[in-house]
This record gives C-alpha cells, sequence and structure tokens, in this order.
C-alpha cells in the first residue's frame, strides 16, 4: 500500500513508496479491478509507477476521470508534451538505458509530438494536410489486398497465433503502404516497431534510430525518383524546415500503426470470437462494423495510457491533488473511458456515442482516426468474410502485452478454415 505524507492531496512523487505499475495494469487479467482500487484510495489522480530501473521508481501521476483527462489534453498552456518540462529529465534523475526516457527526450525531436503552441502548429499542419490528400478508396483497395495476400499466406486451413498470422502484418504493413514503403521495407520496420513497444530502453533507442535511418532513407528516394503515399506530400509541404522533421514527422503514423492499430484490430477480433453474445449481435446485424469498432474502444481500448505524458508546467490542483510544477501526468485513457461519472444508465446514451478519449481530444487528439478506422474495419471485415475461425484458449487463459502503454492479448491460439462468402457486416 503507497505510503503518504504531509497533508491530504499534498502528496510529493518521490516520497511515495509501494506505486503500482503501470505494466502491471495493462497486463493484468482484469485492468478496472487495478483503476478501481486506485479511486477508492485517491480519487480521480493517483501516484504511479512509470518504470522501475534498478532501484530507482520513475513515479508520475495516472489520470482516471473522464472530465480530468479532458482538461489536460486540453490545456497545452498548463500541461506540456514537451519533456523538458519534466523533472525527472531538467534535473537530470533519469538512469540511463530507461524505456521512457527513449520515448520523452530531454531534447524533443522535431514533429509536433513533443511540441506546443506555435511550433506544434507548425508541425502539426503538413500531417493534418497531407492526410486530408490522401486517397480513402486507394487506402482501402491497397489494405484489402494487402488483406488478401496474408490469407492467401495462412493456408486454406490451419492452427496457430492470429496475432502473429494476421493482425500485426495486415494492420501494419497496410499503414506502412499507405505511407508510401514497399512490402520489404515495411516488414524491417514492423520488426523495429515492435521492439519499441515492448523493448527495454537500450533496444528502443536502437530501434527508434533505424526506423529514423530507414525513412530519411526513403526520402532521398521520393526526391530523387518521385513516389506515392504520405510521405511524398510531406517532402513538399512548405512548413518543413529539413528532412528530420519530414522524417520524424512519418514516425508517427508509423509508430501508430504498431501501438494502435495492430492492438485494435486484435481487440475487435478478440471481442467476436471470445463472446458468442457479442458474436451474436454482430453477426444478428444488431450491431455495425463501426458499432463493434467503437464498442472495443470504448470498453478494450488499445491503448490504455497515453506513451505521451504531459508535464506541469507550475503546481497545479487536479482533481483534489497538488500538482507539482515539472510532475509528469499519463493519461489513462482506459480508466476514463469506464469513469463512471462519463456515463448515465440511459441505454440510449450509448449509441453512436464516441466521446471515449481512444483518440485524445484537444490539440494533440490522433491526426488520423479516419484512417486508423478505415483500415482496422477492412481487416476485421475482410477475415471474418472469408475464414471460419475458432478461438482456442488455453488453461491459463491468454498472455497479454507486457508494455505500460497498450493492451492486447499477445497471442489468439485459433484454428481457421476457408469460408464461403459471408457478406460483408454491416
Amino acid at each position: 500500500m503507497p505510503q503518504r505524507t504531509g497533508q491530504a492531496g499534498a502528496e510529493c512523487l518521490e516520497e511515495l513508496s509501494g506505486l503500482t505499475n503501470l505494466a502491471k495494469i495493462t497486463s493484468s487479467p482484469d485492468p478496472q479491478a487495478h483503476y478501481a482500487e486506485l479511486r477508492t484510495q485517491w480519487g480521480s489522480v493517483a501516484p504511479i509507477e512509470i518504470e522501475r530501473k534498478g532501484d530507482t521508481v520513475i513515479s508520475g501521476w495516472l489520470v482516471l476521470g473522464h472530465a480530468e483527462n479532458c482538461h489536460v489534453m486540453r490545456d497545452e498552456l498548463q500541461f506540456s508534451r514537451n519533456a523538458a518540462n519534466w523533472r525527472w529529465n531538467y534535473d537530470d534523475l533519469l538512469p540511463p538505458g530507461t524505456a521512457i526516457g527513449a520515448f520523452t527526450p530531454a531534447e524533443p525531436r522535431p514533429t509536433a509530438f513533443y511540441h506546443d503552441d506555435t511550433e506544434r502548429q507548425r508541425l502539426r499542419e503538413p500531417l493534418d494536410d497531407a492526410l486530408e490528400a490522401l486517397d480513402e478508396r486507394a487506402v482501402r483497395d491497397q489494405t484489402t489486398y494487402m488483406c488478401e495476400k496474408v490469407i492467401e499466406r495462412m493456408g486454406v486451413s490451419g492452427a496457430g497465433d492470429l496475432v502473429r498470422a494476421y493482425c500485426q502484418p495486415v494492420g501494419f504493413l497496410a499503414m506502412t503502404t499507405t505511407l508510401g514503403f514497399d512490402l520489404e521495407t515495411g516488414g524491417r520496420l514492423m520488426t523495429d516497431a515492435a521492439t519499441v513497444v515492448d523493448g527495454d530502453g537500450d533496444e528502443v533507442a536502437a530501434a527508434l534510430t533505424r526506423t529514423l535511418d530507414t525513412v530519411m532513407e526513403h526520402i532521398g528516394r521520393v526526391r530523387q525518383d518521385g513516389g506515392q503515399g504520405l510521405i511524398t506530400h510531406l517532402v513538399s509541404h512548405k512548413n518543413f524546415a529539413h528532412d528530420v522533421e519530414i522524417a520524424t514527422s512519418a514516425i508517427v503514423p508509423v509508430s501508430g500503426a504498431a501501438i494502435f492499430l495492430t492492438a485494435w484490430i486484435t481487440q475487435t477480433l478478440h471481442q467476436v470470437l471470445a463472446d458468442r453474445k457479442f458474436a451474436a449481435r454482430v453477426s444478428g446485424g444488431r450491431i455495425t462494423l463501426d458499432g463493434t469498432l467503437d464498442e472495443v474502444l470504448w470498453h478494450r481500448s488499445p491503448i490504455s495510457h497515453s506513451p505521451a505524458p504531459r508535464y506541469a508546467r507550475n503546481d497545479v490542483e487536479l482533481g483534489g491533488r497538488l500538482i507539482r510544477k515539472g510532475d509528469a501526468l499519463v493519461m489513462g485513457i482506459a480508466a476514463a473511458n469506464a469513469d463512471p461519472a462519463a456515463h448515465t444508465d440511459d441505454q440510449r446514451d450509448k449509441i453512436d456515442n464516441r466521446s471515449h478519449l481512444s483518440w485524445g481530444t484537444g490539440p494533440h487528439a490522433c491526426p488520423a482516426p479516419r484512417l486508423a478506422r478505415l483500415i482496422a474495419r477492412t481487416a476485421v471485415d475482410h477475415l471474418l468474410r472469408h475464414m471460419d475461425i475458432t478461438l482456442r484458449v488455453p488453461d491459463g487463459g491468454l498472455p497479454w502485452a507486457s508494455s505500460p502503454w497498450v493492451r492486447h492479448p499477445t497471442q489468439l491460439p485459433v484454428t481457421w478454415h476457408r469460408a464461403a462468402d459471408h457478406g460483408a457486416i454491416g
């Protein structure tokens, strides 16, 4: 049990011990039980352990409340995305080789992901413009082609891990193809992205360096030979000062494909395959495919905790807690989506309700929700349309990702065989 010091609501993070580890929450069979326990003890903002390196505990605040998450995400004047404002960085407290250190450099990388205010606007605009210029029909056709190739590789029938066989390659390669990479390069990026999600600090740093090098090489080829895809749009944008800005901006959707799309597709298929009542609602047309995807975003959010903390610029009160200048705040997406204060007993309030925070909100909201939904919808629909799949849950249950940020089964043991066309889900 964490030990408190000082007056209620004014705990100093560095003086607390026994904190719950983020990865322990995401990898547990019941994360909501952890959130409920933290709410009972601390309210809507709770101290947590982000990472442990040797004897050093890197701590922060986990924002559990829906309203509190919205407030922090929307107020970049008070809560910065720039990790130079994190006390662990400016007081040089981080041990070498931490995973969080690789994600949150004291010298922010030149992408909107790490900046606030006018610099964020300058770097975010090219990505928004490039996404707006994408031909969604072409993206859908590319994703369908990718699904067909992966299903063809699975064979007429077989048994294995659906995550490795389908969810990961379809989601990731569809996104990298949209960016303009060939399949071989997309495969290399997929390997490094998996390391970024779940590696230790040194592995994460090395994978990020390889990813940057790969994207920089691609930018050079586009400049010389031209090309298609989202990166081609970025290369010609007037806002960028140099190619490193283009590359680091392109890495955001690459990482998003690794962290978000694979998990979203996996969680959706797990929901349909594991829950017979839910599957009956889907097959019976009582819930559309988009409704199915939203159900997952609400109740099984692929992003449990945002991998981009905010940092308090000054002492501020949030949820009855004193957040001190330089403290890190982790956005508790899955906790916020389940916050009892954000729900009513009226079932009509749940119809087409997309006020969940799986996309974030405010100036740093996900730039590509339409693109991600298009790829995920196509991937799930195509598999269920063309394959009969049976989930084989082992006696010990399914293993869950050990990442502090993302939640999905790392394996879905299944048997499959090619089916007659069932028709698209509504």
